[in-house]
């Protein structure tokens, strides 16, 4: 089975994109694939093929994707069990020489109130704005299982206590649509589709005061808290202070750090001394720059991400930009890996959607 979009050429063998769908390690042998481009030209399904014995299907793409801002970028999607899934992004003709693989699971409904999951990480960034402090909170929700966690009708999947206190909770950039994220009685709710895997929720909050308690249920494998200065002198119970780090200049954060924690409430106790920092974290400063874009800068206020990190970077080298990185992802196989890959898209998703 073959779409064939545009004149036939002498590179036409070239650009087969021969492709598989499979649930775990076997082949699914009823399912309908669409192939999709984003480019300059503009954005839209390709063609639509059904998959034969053993799974395969094959799609002439209607041109020669090179790795470049002016070039169309091309991924397969498969709705399956209820759940739309899609296959890495092609960006190179050398990528055609592989096959193209589609993960698919199976279904499971969970409870109505949703099921507890694991953190393989959680940074909480505080900064004060004049007035208040405001967290970004950022967590990939880990899926454990083999098959893809669904809600029931009027139901959700996993939810997640905010701090007490916080105030005017927003969705910030990751990898679950707007409509599928609320906020009710003090918790953030998701009843999006979460496959095996790690997926990335970006939220925003405010805080009357540095003294807070931030609620850490569950199991969480990795915890940063990092607080921008200047800031009170502060006590963190749960966490151990690491260094001080610069994600930029001029922006040092203090930073708190945990591991393999289970059912935690942090506390943050502001003490009463007062003054500069210490010598040792003037120290720590001046040698230990952290270089980032990606997450880090997503933390700041959104217009100086803009500025900062999609400095000279069009519409389309953006969108090329993710491509490459959900690329990446298909390739990360330590977690370690993979949260700073997710936390760089996220950030890439924030200036496509600003631009």
């Amino acid at each position: 089975m073959c779409v064939a979009v545009g004149n036939a050429s002498a590179v036409q063998d070239s650009l087969v994109l021969e492709g598989i769908v499979l649930e775990g390690d076997s082949p699914v042998d009823t399912a309908s694939v669409i192939l999709h481009r984003v480019g300059p030209g503009g954005t839209g399904e390709v063609g639509e093929v059904t998959v034969g014995p053993g799974g395969a299907f094959e799609f002439l793409l209607p041109s020669v994707p090179v790795a470049d801002s002016e070039s169309d970028v091309y991924f397969a999607s498969v709705e399956y069990d209820g759940v739309l899934y899609f296959g890495r992004a092609i960006t190179t003709l050398e990528q055609l020489d592989s096959l193209y693989v589609v993960q698919v699971f199976q279904a499971q409904e969970v409870p109505l109130e949703g099921v507890s999951l694991p953190l393989e990480v959680r940074n909480l960034f505080l900064e004060f704005t004049g007035e208040e402090w405001v967290a970004t909170d950022a967590f990939i929700i880990d899926n454990l299982g083999d098959r893809t966690l669904v809600a029931q009708e009027s139901g959700i999947v996993w939810s997640y206590p905010l701090p007490p206190g916080a105030t005017q909770p927003e969705l910030g950039e990751g990898d679950l649509p707007p409509n599928t994220v609320t906020f009710e009685s003090g918790r953030v709710r998701v009843n999006a589709p979460l496959p095996p895997g790690g997926r990335l929720l970006m939220i925003r909050y405010r805080l009357e005061s540095l003294a807070s308690t931030i609620p850490a249920p569950g199991r969480t494998a990795s915890f940063e808290l990092m607080i921008r200065e200047p800031a009170p002198p502060v006590l963190v119970s749960g966490l151990e202070f690491l260094d001080v780090v610069a994600l930029g200049p001029g922006t040092p954060y203090r930073r708190y750090v945990g591991s393999e924690m289970v059912d935690v409430d942090l506390t943050l106790v502001q003490t009463e001394e007062q003054g500069t920092l210490p010598l040792e974290w003037l120290a720590l400063l001046v040698t230990a720059m952290l270089l980032v874009g990606g997450f880090f800068a997503y933390a700041r206020p959104r217009r100086r991400v803009a500025a900062e990190l999609g400095q000279g970077l069009g519409r389309e080298a953006l969108i090329l930009e993710v491509a490459r990185i959900d690329n990446l992802l298909a390739e990360a196989s330590a977690p370690e890996g993979r949260s700073g890959i997710l936390e760089r898209r996220a950030a890439l998703l924030a200036l496509l959607r600003d631009d």
